[in-house]
C-alpha cells in the first residue's frame, strides 16, 4: 500500500477534500482510516467515514497527523 505522504495541518488543510481517502493518527501510528465525508471551511474539523460504516469527527489542531492515502 502506498500513500501520498502529504502531511496536512492547519496551515495547509486545503489539500484535503471531501471524498479523499485519509489516515489519521499521532506519533506515526494510524488510529483511523477512511474517506473524508465533510469538513469545515477552515479545515480544522473533518468527518471521516470508516470502512465499516462508522463516522467520526476529528479536530486536526488537537495534534492529529492527517495523510492522504490509497486505501
Amino acid at each position: 500500500m502506498t500513500s501520498k505522504t502529504k502531511r496536512v495541518g492547519t496551515s495547509n488543510s486545503d489539500d484535503v477534500e471531501v471524498g479523499d481517502k485519509v489516515q489519521l493518527g499521532s506519533g506515526g501510528h494510524t488510529e483511523y482510516a477512511g474517506e473524508v465525508d465533510a469538513q469545515t471551511a477552515d479545515g480544522d474539523i473533518i468527518w471521516v467515514q470508516g470502512a465499516l460504516g462508522g463516522r467520526r469527527l476529528f479536530h486536526i489542531p488537537d495534534g492529529y497527523e492527517l495523510y492522504l492515502a490509497a486505501l
